[in-house]
């Protein structure tokens, strides 16, 4: 049985660091996968300013899940030692902000040549897991879309060939690709680490709340309780904004897109539909922020 516990990216509700701790501890967060702090991508923060934010995580009993990197959103074509200055910083990074989880990524490549750099792919990432692992930190796969594994046979390949390596599931991520999110899970489930929540619509292209599109996220959660025990993190990515152009327009001309007056608005709903996903499945939840049947 799973004990699912939110996280999220926080940085969609709020720039700065006390911003995003207010934004957590509004909807009972407990945990935050870090991302960008001030504008900030995570890896470009000094020593100095990564302990000032873990000092201030830590005063508010807020802890780092897994840290939100951007390993691996990096051309294939290049090489990669390129791309070992920011990985080797990423490890740096983990550690300061006390977690053994990195959220990464396994390259753009072209959409016709995905197969081609099918091998180049799994050797870069046996390598990064090599070196991530001796540190004690778990790489954790993300289905992006423009990457090799954006699609659920390509992330069952990562997961069976690079051992070590887990998987996170995005419904959105695979319906905006078309995928199926039956076959999604499955391939994440092989080595699943956790899951971040946005939900998506395949024809229209939109990203709307968790349970109100086509990433069945009820029927999700429902399967990973029923194959995993203990800790799954569900991280709140909610990816809805405020367009400025549908300020004046009245709700119903919208058809169904979402306006929020701040970021901080928009992440509140968002987390809000994720807590009513999972009452209506029959999570409840516990004393410490577990949901649970």
């Amino acid at each position: 049985m799973a004990k699912f516990v939110l996280s999220a990216f926080a940085d969609e509700a709020g720039s700065s660091i006390d911003e995003q701790i207010r934004a957590l501890k509004i909807n009972e967060i407990d945990y935050i996968e870090p991302r960008n702090i001030s504008s900030k991508g995570i890896l470009t923060l000094s020593d100095e300013e990564l302990y000032e934010i873990k000092k201030k995580l830590d005063e508010n009993n807020i802890k780092v899940n897994s840290l939100g990197s951007p390993i691996g959103k990096f051309d294939i074509t290049k090489p990669l030692d390129e791309h070992l200055p920011d990985f080797k910083r990423a490890l740096q990074v983990c550690k300061i902000l006390g977690t053994d989880k990195m959220r990464m990524f396994s390259f753009f490549t072209k959409q016709e040549e995905l197969e081609i750099y099918r091998d180049e792919v799994i050797s870069r990432l046996k390598t990064l897991e090599e070196m991530a692992s001796s540190e004690g930190i778990t790489l954790c796969h993300e289905n992006e879309s423009r990457i090799y594994g954006q699609m659920p046979a390509q992330v069952a390949d990562i997961l069976e060939n690079v051992k070590g390596m887990k998987g996170i599931f995005d419904a959105a991520n695979y319906r905006m690709n078309g995928a199926d999110i039956m076959e999604g899970i499955n391939a994440t489930l092989i080595n699943f680490a956790y899951m971040h929540i946005k939900d998506a619509i395949f024809e229209s292209k939109q990203i709307v709340p968790a349970g109100e599109g086509e990433g069945k996220i009820g029927e999700v959660l429902d399967i990973i309780n029923g194959k995993v025990d203990g800790v799954v993190y569900l991280t709140m990515e909610p990816h809805l904004k405020l367009f400025d152009a549908y300020k004046d327009i009245d709700e119903h001309e919208l058809k169904g897109k979402y306006v929020f007056k701040t970021n901080l608005e928009a992440f509140n709903f968002a987390t809000n539909s994720l807590k009513k996903v999972l009452a209506e499945r029959g999570y409840k939840k516990t004393s410490n922020n577990e949901w649970v049947k």
